[in-house]
Order: C-alpha cells, then structure tokens, then sequence
C-alpha cells in the first residue's frame, strides 16, 4: 500500500495517522475535509494531502478509514461511492459488521479499534473479522494487532477503549485527594499516580501465568496498608459502578440502530 484515505478526520483517525507514519514514513495520506483543524496539523505533520469531498479520497485510495460517528454512517454511505477494489477500515462502534457491508456494498469491510496512545505506538488494534493486511501494515506501528472473528468480542474490545476514560476520572480523584491532605502539587501526585498506574501494567506482562486478582492478593497481603484498602475496596463492593457502566455501554451499542 503506497497511500492511505482518511474520511472523519477525528482525534482517533489522527493518532493512527501518525502510528501509521512512524512505522511508514513513506506512506501517503489523504484526508477529507472535516476538522479542518486537524487536517492541517497532519498536513504539516505528515504532508498529507487535504480534499474538498470525501469522493476526491475515495476516488484517490483503495484503502480508506472510515472516522465519522456511528449517527453520520448512512449519509457517508450515501454521498461516496465505493468499489469492489475498496477497503474500508470503519472505526465506528455499535454497528455491526453485516450493516456496515451492506452500506458500503460492494467494499470489503473490517472494523478496526484502538486507544490514543497508538499515536506512540503503545495501544493495541483490534480488527474484525482477522485481515492479513492490517496485520501486515500495524504490527509495525502498534503495540499488537488482535484478530477476533466474533464480533461480541470484538464489540467487548471498543468496552476496553472505553474504560481508558474512567481510568483516568478515577486517577484525577485520586490526584485531588493527594493534593487535598499533604499539599502535594497536582502535577507531581499525578506523575507519581500514573508512574504506579504503569508499574501495573509491567507487573502483569512480568507475571504472564498470573491472574490480576492473583496479583492484587500478592501485592495486597494481609497486615499490610495495601491489604487494609484492599479489603475495604472489596467489602463495599467497589467494583459494582465500573461493571455498572460497562453493562449500561455495552447494551447500547447492542441495541437495534
């Protein structure tokens, strides 16, 4: 692939545009013209070429992400033709992938999601169904690409994306808390909060035969100040709000469109 079209180009469109030149710095993109804001950033950025109608990049590219919002799927549908020598990586959660080949007949249709932090080349892509050829062109710029031929799966994998943003609600409460008892500037109990944050992920890639639970009781032992938070997060069932809002998200994106 020598060029790469971009129709919505969002804050998710624009990390994977820069994953995707870190890896490829020869690849060429081409981009519709919303948000010209950004547009412009990976204009400079990238050099990417910015068109006055998303038929101009489709006509331009075989290989194009999809970035509008689930709601914006059928006009785009509707305003672009497509070919049976297009692929289209479609980013929208919620929908389907059977609705979205039929709205975009006769195109070949993957479903791709990732976090922001693939800009860096640090989260991982799924895709649904498997495609060899975003294995091919991520595994370079990511940090693992993960094939799912059940799209629950797949659907369950846009959850993981979207807890990143309840992470960090729960991190900027503990930031106020630290700031609020010892004066600690914000800036540095949230580098120390997400330095500890991070020593959870090494932890889990160290221990890969280890469950996080398995780890927690570890780390949590009894007698300790770790242990004392954890029983007490445990006895007033702190976790009920998290799997509450994942099955408030999650039967939503399953519902009829």
């Amino acid at each position: 692939m020598d060029a790469l079209g971009v129709i919505g180009v969002g804050a998710l469109a624009r990390a994977m545009v820069l994953a995707l030149h870190r890896a490829w710095p020869d690849l060429v993109f081409h981009l519709s013209p919303r948000n010209a804001l950004i547009a412009a950033q990976l204009q400079d950025a990238v050099g990417a070429s910015v068109h006055g109608t998303n038929q101009q990049v489709a006509d331009t590219c075989r290989t194009v992400i999809i970035g509008v919002r689930p709601a914006q799927l059928q006009s785009l549908a509707a305003e672009v033709r497509f070919s049976a020598h297009h692929q289209l990586w479609v980013l929208s959660a919620g929908t389907p992938l059977a609705d979205l080949q039929s709205l975009f007949a006769p195109a070949r249709v993957t479903r791709l999601m990732t976090g922001l932090a693939v800009e860096g080349g640090h989260s991982a892509i799924s895709c649904h169904p498997p495609d060899a050829q975003v294995q091919a062109l991520w595994q370079r710029a990511c940090a693992a690409v993960v094939p799912l031929e059940d799209e629950a799966q797949f659907e369950a994998s846009v959850l993981a994306v979207c807890a990143n943003a309840w992470w960090l609600d729960q991190l900027s409460a503990m930031t106020h808390w630290l700031v609020k008892h010892t004066g600690m500037a914000p800036e540095k109990a949230q580098s120390l909060l997400t330095r500890n944050m991070a020593d959870v992920a090494q932890m889990l890639a160290l221990n890969p035969e280890r469950s996080a639970a398995d780890l927690a009781r570890f780390i949590g032992s009894p007698g300790t100040y770790t242990g004392l938070g954890l029983v007490h997060l445990q006895a007033t069932e702190a976790h009920q709000p998290w799997q509450q809002a994942l099955e408030l998200v999650w039967a939503r994106m399953l519902a009829p469109k």
